[in-house]
């Protein structure tokens, strides 16, 4: 299922307009993939290659979009439905990677869109914090590895 536009618009506009790489999202439960295109970075000089800071802002938004979406939709009956404006609240302060784990196998072109998907491979509860992992790639496996998120409602 295509996420909406006005949905990934919104919920990746908590960053600045250049640094907003997630242009869409695509969901079929418990996997995510979204598509990037990078514009300014935190570099002077413009690199060659995506880096670890522009790879995990793309995975960030990528998981604000994958969970957002799921909740405000009521896939996660535990959690019970959320309207997209709690969601926006949560998404500031009650949700962050705890660990990120990356491996670069080759070099991705920052100027040319690329893919990426995400992957649910567990999800616990404990009191009104929910610990998810991750399977991730990023560019056909340009780049992998798992991430660890806390949601606190």
């Amino acid at each position: 299922m295509k996420v909406p536009q006005e949905f990934v618009d919104k919920t990746v506009a908590v960053y600045y307009p250049n640094y907003r790489y997630l242009k869409e999202a695509e969901i079929d439960f418990p996997v995510v993939k979204g598509r990037f295109q990078l514009g300014q970075t935190e570099y002077v000089e413009t690199l060659q290659h995506v880096t670890d800071i522009e790879a995990q802002l793309c995975l960030n938004q990528l998981s604000y979009v994958f969970f957002g979406h799921e909740m405000v939709n009521g896939r996660w009956p535990e959690a019970g439905k959320i309207s997209f404006d709690e969601f926006l609240a949560l998404r500031k302060e009650n949700m962050f990677i705890v660990e990120s784990r990356k491996k670069f196998h080759r070099e991705t072109n920052p100027k040319n869109p690329f893919s990426g998907q995400m992957r649910i491979n567990q999800i616990r509860k404990q009191g009104n914090i929910y610990l998810a992992r991750l399977g991730f790639d990023l560019n056909e496996k340009a780049c992998d590895g798992e991430l660890s998120l806390v949601l606190k409602l």
